[in-house]
């Protein structure tokens, strides 16, 4: 039996995740309580744990977006959405005032990081 790789790359999606498993672990474990406070799926979960991470400092890219997109700490992906998806399922989910615009790509505003900071249940002074 043969396999086509180039053609298997179209289906499958093989995950690396972090470059530790602690830190796979905990990009789940964040992916669940995006999960769990927004009613985002997996895949927008990931991104928007890409743009908390971040944390409003960097702007993430589509290209950037699109590699994590699904990556965190799951071992195969089938058919992740594009960014322009997750990014439309997250400003639906989380408010579209919590994600700017930005040339490069977008980038959490203040009180998108205050959102995120709240359903990670980390302390939110006010």
């Amino acid at each position: 039996m043969q396999i086509d790789l180039p053609r298997l790359s179209d289906f499958v999606t093989l995950i690396t995740g972090g470059p530790s498993f602690e830190e796979r672990q905990a990009a789940d474990r964040r992916t669940a309580q995006y999960f769990h406070a927004f009613g985002l799926q997996r895949d927008a979960a990931c991104l928007l744990d890409q743009l908390a991470q971040a944390d409003g400092s960097v702007p993430v890219s589509p290209g950037e977006a699109r590699k994590a997109i699904g990556r965190r700490g799951r071992i195969v992906n089938l058919r992740a959405r594009t960014p322009d998806l997750c990014m439309a399922e997250i400003r639906a989910k989380v408010g579209a005032d919590a994600i700017e615009t930005v040339e490069d790509g977008w980038r959490l505003s203040p009180l998108g990081r205050l959102r995120t900071r709240k359903a990670r249940g980390d302390g939110v002074a006010l």
